[in-house]
């Protein structure tokens, strides 16, 4: 009788407990399906942001890409560009002698005639010009001496417009660079450095700065490119320089550069052929140019260091 009363109890529990889990139950499963359209969209939008912030990375991405790439050919097209506007230059540079030649050959006693107008080297005075942008002439004989030194001489005709002359004004602003007017020459500007020279159509001729860049201070044609371009005079002078090159009686002979006047005279009449003594030898001595004592100079004698002729 204990045995079915025991029995009777535990299913009684039994009975209760299985009535009181059906409901809550039944409320758990409703609870979790009302959730879900939440779970649904949250899981949706964590998705949504995860792939917007991978675009956004790839976007990022290409554009960084990009803009190495045209920072890549933009370097390639510049340097391609450069390398052709120096192939021009190097094209339209007439070459008349080395590094290794006329340099250190020193004269203050007398004017200088040189090849070349406006003139690339040769003998010169001991005092070289300071660098820098002159309103006026300078003497030829100082000027030659700054290129020895690596710099290079702009000359600008005088009758060039104010703003061109501006224009060159701005490149003296920068170390070994003279500019100066020089009357009488064949070309509005002309680029000068030693032993080489390049006519220009004018200031804003873009062949003028590939000049500057390949040949200032350049120690294949700058025979003392340890030298410096001031600490040394700024005189200018209202007499003209030299309008007409020299002209050898030999024009295939090894180059001269400039020789004093009382050399040419005689260096000419010994080229020339031999003439009838009636007949008067013509001399292609050019125009001399300013007198030696324009310039104040720091010697007054003659002083010669070396002499390498060209073969």
């Amino acid at each position: 009788m204990a045995k079915k009363s025991r029995r009777v109890a535990a299913a009684a529990a039994v009975s209760r407990a299985t009535t009181q889990a059906a409901p809550q139950g039944a409320h758990g499963q409703a609870r979790r399906a009302s959730r879900r359209p939440d779970i649904i969209q949250q899981r949706k939008e964590a998705r949504r942001e995860q792939y917007e912030k991978q675009r956004r990375q790839w976007l990022i991405t290409r554009i960084a890409i990009g803009v190495v790439l045209v920072a890549v050919l933009g370097g390639l097209a510049f340097a391609g560009f450069r390398q052709f506007r120096e192939w021009q230059v190097t094209r339209d540079v007439e070459s008349y002698f080395g590094a290794d030649d006329f340099v250190g050959q020193h004269l203050n006693t007398e004017p200088i005639l040189y090849e070349q107008i406006p003139p690339v080297g040769g003998v010169h005075r001991d005092a070289w010009q300071n660098c820098g942008y002159y309103p006026k002439f300078i003497n030829n004989e100082n000027g030659v001496h700054s290129l020895e030194h690596g710099a290079v001489w702009i000359t600008y005709d005088p009758s060039l417009p104010e703003d061109q002359v501006d224009i060159l004004r701005s490149r003296a602003d920068q170390q070994f660079v003279l500019v100066s007017p020089y009357p009488g020459m064949d070309a509005p500007v002309i680029a000068s450095v030693w032993g080489k020279q390049i006519k220009l159509d004018g200031a804003d001729d873009s062949r003028l700065d590939a000049f500057i860049r390949q040949y200032r201070k350049n120690p294949d044609n700058s025979p003392e490119p340890l030298g410096i371009c001031w600490r040394g005079i700024s005189a200018t002078t209202d007499v003209e320089p030299q309008q007409e090159p020299y002209a050898r009686a030999d024009p295939t002979g090894p180059p001269v550069g400039g020789l004093p006047v009382s050399a040419v005279t005689a260096t000419a009449q010994a080229q020339l052929p031999a003439s009838p003594p009636s007949a008067p030898v013509a001399s292609p001595v050019a125009t001399p140019i300013a007198p030696a004592d324009a310039t104040p100079e720091a010697s007054a004698s003659p002083t010669t260091r070396r002499h390498r002729s060209q073969g």
